[in-house]
């Protein structure tokens, strides 16, 4: 679609996608800092006020433990009557505003056989403070927790949150200490109580105002003080972490009674807002303050920064397009001229000349480069025609060499009608049009069959042409010479005289008998081919040594032989098999060959060739061809 349009609206478009991307990212990374800013400072606020007010809790509770154990050392130290009792319970509750009530439970039978116990309490009330005996009216405190805990575990205990029904009838908790005779035996309990009503008070005095609300757990997870009244001593954080399926919430709560500390992510039980919560232990009795604040104060303050910021941006936009348009005006209207004049230049007309503006800016250096170019145009047109039909003369001669060069090796297959004794077949594929790769055979007598296989160096024509020679003098040496070492040798040196070429050739030359499928070979620096067992077996062609043919006069060249019994195959082939790279650059090898060979055991020379051939090219997965590829298989059938 932009290229579509004219220079000066794609710069517009493209300058203000820019420079809203720029906005944008700004705004972004503005909105999301801001975020992190305020969540760090309300992270703070909150750790601060959820640890102050755990803190202040805790001196209150720590202040009616010390009241509690003072008080249990006044009635254990001193034999006081039960008036005096109820007065020291009364001044206690008077004088502490934390304390809502006290008393003084007494061991049944601690003061006689006929004693049943007394439990002298005194509450505060509107009107003053009450006292009562909690032995009458059916209160059996002696089974109460406050009671049997402390005197069982013999240490000061702060019980459960729960409702003193029949005592204060109100929910609270009692931190209970056990009294003892100075002979060590139990005398009874005291104990200061603290309404829960005041803890919701307190936690309702923080300044949270609509931002969140506080709420405060046992020791068990129970609900003590929390704004929803009905969750009071009714529900639990694990209760309502299973009520909503919520792991986090169950987690959260096992690390609140654990007596940690943190600031988590965090939903209201209530509300289902996304909250943050700070939370902090109460060391003295075990429970833990969590105070809530809901994300919404954080969005609020960013959303207002980013209506703000994207008003600005638009404005600064509106000003930017008027820049843009101004500028794009001044740069597109002399290359519209220029374009006009290009495109009597598109059509053809080499003659007519450009007009060049006045002037030293790049549409100036444009205008004289076109300019330059056609006149270079018209030179180059001419010089094209010509070098055009040079190409094509060029490729029609490579098409008529690589023709001529498969002429030059055996293509008809089978190539002697009538014979039963053995199968030869073979492919060449020169890796450019021209390869230098040959192979050859030849019936000497109706007996003896010539298999010649070789690589010449280099590629392209003169390789070629090398290859050529060298299969007309092998040819003739062979007619020659029934030892194939010796027309190695007189190849060698015919081959050598010719020294001004500097190229050379790899062969292997072997001379089957078909009667007895003995086989006399020389290796003139060739691959040494490989014998496929009838019976499955693969081994490669005896070693016997000998240097590339061409290259140094002089040389000898050794005679080896081998046995082929019927059904066994010789298989012949070039480096350019081993040497086959794949798209990775890695080589197909030697082991691979021997590999793939083995799997085609029983197969007729052709179904062999071809599908070795067909191994390498899909080896090669379309990568380039480096080198020739030869490969040459006799089976021999045995003696008809």
């Amino acid at each position: 679609m932009l290229r579509n349009m004219s220079i000066g609206a794609r710069m517009s478009v493209l300058v203000l996608a820019a420079a809203g991307g720029v906005l944008c990212l700004i705004a972004g990374y503005g909105a999301h800092r801001s975020r992190l800013v305020l969540k760090d400072e309300l992270e703070a606020k909150a750790r601060a006020l959820g640890a102050a007010t755990a803190f202040h809790i805790e001196v209150v509770e720590r202040s009616v433990a010390k009241t509690a154990e003072g008080l249990a050392m006044a009635v254990s130290a001193l034999p006081l009557q039960p008036a005096e009792v109820d007065d020291l319970l009364r001044r206690v509750v008077e004088t502490n505003a934390e304390v809502f009530g006290s008393a003084a439970a007494f061991e049944p039978g601690v003061f006689g056989p006929k004693d049943p116990g007394t439990a002298h309490y005194a509450m505060a009330r509107s009107g003053g403070v009450v006292l009562k005996n909690l032995a009458e009216g059916g209160y059996a405190y002696e089974t109460q927790d406050w009671y049997v805990l402390p005197k069982e575990l013999k240490r000061p205990v702060w019980s459960e949150p729960y409702f003193d029904k029949g005592g204060g009838d109100i929910l609270m908790a009692t931190y209970s200490v056990p009294v003892w005779f100075r002979d060590g035996r139990f005398m009874g309990v005291v104990t200061c109580d603290v309404s829960l009503a005041w803890l919701s008070k307190e936690l309702t005095s923080l300044p949270l105002g609509e931002q969140g609300y506080a709420f405060l757990i046992s020791k068990i997870g129970t609900l003590i003080a929390h704004p929803t009244r009905q969750f009071i001593m009714n529900e639990s954080i694990f209760s309502l972490a299973e009520e909503r399926q919520d792991l986090a919430l169950r987690d959260l709560g096992r690390r609140m009674i654990r007596g940690e500390s943190g600031f988590v992510p965090f939903r209201s039980f209530t509300t289902r807002k996304d909250s943050y919560l700070a939370f902090s232990p109460i060391p003295s009795t075990g429970w833990s303050l969590g105070v809530v604040f809901y994300k919404d104060i954080i969005t609020a303050k960013v959303n207002a920064l980013g209506r703000t910021q994207l008003a600005l941006g638009l404005l600064g936009i509106l000003l930017l397009l008027v820049l843009v348009l101004w500028i794009s005006r001044s740069i597109t209207k002399p290359l519209k001229e220029l374009d006009a004049a290009t495109r009597v230049l598109a059509s053809g007309d080499l003659d007519t000349p450009l007009t060049i503006p006045s002037g030293d800016d790049e549409v100036v250096h444009l205008s004289s480069s076109f300019e330059a170019m056609r006149l270079d145009l018209k030179k180059h047109m001419a010089d094209l025609q010509a070098t055009t039909a040079a190409r094509e003369r060029v490729s029609r001669e490579l098409q008529i060499a690589h023709n001529i060069q498969m002429s030059l090796v055996p293509r008809t297959f089978p190539p002697f009608l009538g014979r039963e004794d053995f199968e030869i077949f073979a492919v060449l594929d020169p890796a450019r049009e021209i390869g230098g790769d040959l192979y050859d055979f030849l019936l000497l007598d109706p007996f003896h069959l010539c298999v010649i296989i070789g690589d010449v160096s280099g590629k392209g024509i003169p390789a070629a042409l090398f290859m050529a020679v060298t299969r007309s003098f092998l040819r003739a040496f062979l007619r020659e010479e029934p030892d194939p070492a010796a027309a190695l040798a007189r190849l060698n040196e015919e081959l050598a005289s010719q020294g001004d070429t500097n190229m050379f050739v790899t062969l292997f030359c072997t001379i089957i008998d078909l009667r007895t499928g003995e086989a006399r070979f020389t290796n003139g620096g060739h691959n040494p081919p490989y014998l496929l067992r009838a019976g499955g077996a693969l081994e490669s062609v005896p070693l016997i040594g000998g240097i590339v043919v061409g290259a140094i006069p002089g040389m000898p060249y050794k005679s080896g032989a081998f046995q082929l019994a019927p059904g066994d195959v010789l298989v012949l082939y070039t480096d350019g098999v081993t040497e086959a790279e794949d798209q990775a650059g890695g080589f197909f090898g030697e082991e691979r060959a021997e590999a793939e060979l083995r799997t085609l055991q029983g197969r007729s020379a052709e179904e062999l060739v071809r599908a070795l051939r067909g191994k390498v090219a899909a080896f090669a997965e379309g990568a380039q061809q480096s080198d020739d590829i030869t490969i040459m298989a006799f089976k021999y059938l045995g003696a008809k």
